[in-house]
């Protein structure tokens, strides 16, 4: 499948040579109050015969181009220079500048501008305002990934344009860090701190050198106010690297548990990727407005201050996170940072990579099966997830053909689909091969730039194995390998056969991937020689399995999600996946196999509107539900009902899910209810054993969060007064929120006032207000988008503060119940509009709700079309090509 025909502002053949080699950059930022002065001097090499050089330059004010002589001892900065004609293309944000002769291939010159820019405090991209604290002169933080440098400085804004910098920032002496990538010169700056302006004491200036060449993406300038929490760590060689913390005036102590989570990511990359740190200090920045998690920057990372910061707000998820992000983004220096990808339409390299280190950390860190069942959420979550991009036929493919804004290449199909591929490769080529082809790859391009071609040759290389098909269908292929299978025993030969089949349209070509099989006695025990990696090549694919002395109680297959796509073992029968769910060894497939036979009541209660929940489900779900010897996070993963399906022919039938599920739980807690509330009473959550360990308790959380929605689903007067007491009694984020969640969607009398009470306690804090915000966008009763916009309208809400943003109206994006009404609709098509110029990638994210506009049933696909008519004649190219683009081409699609 192709992407749908869409236009796109930029195309590969849109990145061409690059006309100039850069060689140094000599930066000097002086942060004002309301704008930034800048000169940057570029000493480059032409790589051909030239008169002109078109630089990019985004909503900058040109003063000055000069000609530099490079033949001076002196700075850059100080020398006399010659100034250059130059026109300011603001259309087209070039600024192209006169040679002062034409240039040979081979010559190295210099040019110096002089510009200002001038922050936004909703553009987050280039130089912005962050929140100030108190008293501070304005906080400067800076987002360079993908185009930001040029809202800086006019630059060749390319991924290939790497050098080397020396950058020396001036600011208010008010400010305690003046932060940019490099090492803090000793020359200019000996104690490492800034020094205080010649002749004028109330500015201060520092200087740092970076002479690793780097991308412009990297590039941070920070102006700011932060308490400093600081730690080292040694590693085996005897270097030492000086760890640090900038986090706002008082909040040090929440930097405590992610700094040791830090410092036990170095070692652990360390270890297992052989990669250590080349700079002297690696420097971890809070930020309060980000439209991304965290970002990379050659030694300073910035991570948003909800999830930088761990304290008594924290979520469960959060915390989760903040493991994830931190270990991701150091990774980022080896792959991303000094090994880097060669164009936008390679981004994938960095990112999914660096994700499939993330989650073999997450792994060694949790419970693995835990962590396995959390990554496949988030392949079907229904909004963001790559399974459902897909399935709305808009996006798929790794290697993208076009972009309108390189913002929409951060997305589920970029972060989840493609880490799935170099899992799928590990397992393909084994994990000694994998391991020589990634350090193969990492030695060869070390502090240059790779392309997807360059990466699979090293893995090629190494292994002798073509992976050609593997890496055309894969990455430039939109849509997932659907794959059944069915087998036999043949007990007079000794022999299991097993068909394996990939449903393809006419003319696709199969895709290359891995299936992780076993054969399992009666025991729940694998049987001899039956493990194995099996891949498939073809649209049919036979696996023959010898000397199996006896019939297998059933066959685990597929397990641990060992490919992306869908699988369906048509054989299984209810009663063999009823087994399969007491007795597989392998966690994963014993929850997948509960789940396909929840499927299976699921898709009868859509089907069959009269239809009961079968006894037998019941029993089974009984059986879990008793099972002593389950870890929590197993049995949660186990006892949740949810709205998605596995047969994906009905995840967009949305009210009939809704109303699916309630029966179900409500199947459950007619028959279990007093077992569910003995469990939940004894589950005790409200103690923690080792109050110095932040992650005591997760998983005893997470199961009894779904105990208690399970409880509470009936919505009597005493499941209220269990929701109120287990607020009361919480002595956890996660335990309140889960239960201010369980309140708003009752009908509880006291609903609204003990949501103020929350509000009135938590507003004034930046991760509990975000708690409180989602609680009220995830509400079910009728007055849920009354409260929504009571919320927006609060003086305390900041729209263009992007956690706050998120918070409020991307929950809603995923409650079903209230959603797929009129009134649901025209809030979606209203709040993208409203967000389209604030914030697109809220919007975007927002508008995903739409994508399956074309195989919505009648009546909602009407109102759906109409509302996204609405967004594209309110939201004009002009304004936001990606929220103008990607509605147009759900309509198209639609």
């Amino acid at each position: 499948m192709r992407e749908k025909s869409r236009e796109f502002k930029y195309r590969r053949e849109d990145f061409g040579d690059l006309p100039v080699k850069p060689e140094h950059l000599t930066i000097y930022l002086n942060f004002g109050k309301d704008r930034v002065e800048g000169t940057n001097c570029l000493e480059m090499t032409a790589q051909g015969p030239m008169n002109e050089l078109k630089l990019d330059a985004t909503d900058l004010e040109i003063l000055q181009v000069d000609w530099v002589s490079l033949s001076s001892p002196a700075s850059p900065l100080a020398r006399e220079g010659v100034p250059l004609s130059y026109v300011h293309d603001t259309a087209k944000n070039k600024l192209v500048v006169q040679m002062p002769h034409r240039l040979e291939e081979g010559e190295r010159f210099c040019i110096r501008t002089q510009s200002l820019c001038f922050p936004s405090d909703h553009i987050l991209e280039g130089i912005y305002k962050d929140t100030t604290p108190p008293g501070a002169p304005q906080q400067y933080m800076s987002q360079c990934q993908q185009w930001g440098f040029q809202r800086i400085l006019p630059i060749l804004d390319d991924c290939r344009a790497k050098c080397t910098m020396t950058t020396t920032l001036e600011g208010d002496r008010g400010y305690t860090h003046l932060i940019t990538n490099g090492n803090i010169s000793r020359d200019t700056n000996p104690e490492g701190k800034p020094v205080p302006k010649a002749h004028d004491p109330s500015r201060q200036v520092i200087t740092y050198e970076n002479p690793v060449p780097m991308a412009p993406y990297l590039f941070i300038a920070c102006a700011g106010t932060w308490e400093e929490l600081a730690d080292h760590v040694s590693y085996k060689s005897g270097k030492s690297v000086r760890l640090e913390y900038l986090v706002p005036p008082g909040s040090a102590e929440g930097a405590r548990v992610p700094m040791e989570i830090l410092k036990d990511s170095v070692l652990w990359v360390a270890r297992t990727q052989d990669y250590e740190y080349t700079g002297d200090t690696y420097r971890t920045l809070t930020m309060n407005k980000s439209n991304f998690g965290g970002m990379e920057n050659v030694g300073n990372t910035t991570i948003v201050t909800d999830a930088a910061l761990i304290d008594e707000h924290t979520l469960d998820q959060s915390l989760l996170y903040a493991h994830a992000v931190i270990v991701h983004e150091f990774e980022h220096n080896q792959c991303g940072s000094e090994t880097t990808m060669e164009t936008p339409f390679d981004v994938w390299l960095n990112e999914a990579y660096t994700v499939d280190v993330e989650r073999q950390y997450m792994a060694s860190r949790f419970d693995p099966s835990f962590i396995r069942l959390q990554q496949v959420e988030s392949i079907r979550n229904p909004l963001l997830g790559p399974l459902a991009l897909e399935d709305g036929g808009h996006v798929g493919r790794i290697v993208r053909e076009g972009f309108n804004d390189p913002d929409e290449l951060i997305d589920g199909v970029t972060y989840v689909k493609a880490a799935e591929v170099i899992r799928m490769l590990r397992l393909v080529l084994g994990e000694e091969h994998f391991s020589a082809g990634k350090s193969l790859y990492f030695e060869r391009y070390r502090h240059g730039n790779a392309n997807t071609q360059q990466f699979f040759q090293c893995f090629e290389e190494v292994s002798g194995a073509s992976l050609d098909q593997f890496r055309r269908v894969w990455l430039h292929t939109m849509g997932y390998p659907r794959v059944s299978a069915h087998g036999r025993y043949d007990p007079q030969a000794r022999q299991y056969r097993m068909v394996f089949t990939q449903e393809l349209r006419e003319g696709q070509e199969p895709f290359h991937l891995p299936v992780v099989i076993a054969l399992v006695d009666s025991r729940g025990k694998d049987m001899d020689d039956t493990c194995r990696v099996v891949q498939l090549r073809d649209k049919e694919t036979e696996v023959l399995l010898e000397n199996v002395e006896s019939a297998p109680a059933f066959p685990s297959l597929n397990r641990d999600y060992s490919f992306y796509g869908t699988f369906h073992h048509s054989g299984a029968t209810r009663q063999e996946l009823a087994l399969q769910t007491r007795l597989d060894p392998n966690p994963y497939n014993r929850v997948n196999a509960m789940r396909q036979l929840t499927d299976a009541e699921r898709v009868r209660l859509l089907t069959h509107h009269d239809a009961t929940v079968e006894p037998q489900w019941l029993a089974l779900y009984g059986e879990v539900l008793e099972e002593e010897d389950m870890s929590h996070s197993l049995k949660a993963f186990f006892l949740r009902i949810d709205e998605q399906p596995l047969d994906r022919a009905y995840c967009i039938w949305y009210p009939e899910l809704v109303a699916a599920r309630e029966k179900l739980m409500k199947a459950v807690n007619g028959r279990y209810r007093d077992r569910l509330l003995e469990k939940f009473t004894r589950l005790d959550t409200y103690t923690l054993k080792d109050s110095s360990s932040p992650t005591e308790g997760i998983e005893a959380r997470l199961l009894k969060q779904v105990l208690l929605d399970l409880i509470v689903v009936d919505d009597t007067r005493e499941s209220h007064d269990l929701i109120v007491s287990h607020l009361r009694s919480a002595t956890t984020a996660n335990d309140r929120v889960a239960a201010l969640l369980a309140l708003n969607r009752s009908s509880a009398r006291e609903r609204r006032s003990i949501l103020e009470e929350f509000y009135s306690r938590w507003h004034g804090h930046l991760s509990a207000y975000a708690n409180y915000l989602r609680v009220v966008s995830s509400g079910t009763q009728e007055d849920v988008f009354h409260m929504i916009e009571e919320e927006s309208r609060r003086p305390t809400f900041d729209i263009t503060q992007p956690t706050w943003c998120r918070a409020l109206y991307l929950p809603m994006a995923l409650n079903n119940k209230k959603l797929w009404t009129e009134e649901g609709i025209q809030w979606v098509a209203d709040s993208v509009v409203k967000l389209a110029s604030v914030n697109a990638t809220t919007a975007s994210r927002l508008l995903n709700t739409f994508q399956h506009v074309g195989r919505l049933r009648a009546d909602l696909k009407g109102r759906v079309r109409k509302a996204l008519e609405h967004i594209v004649s309110q939201v004009p190219f002009e304004v936001s090509p990606t929220i103008h683009g990607q509605a147009r081409a759900y309509l198209n699609h639609g």
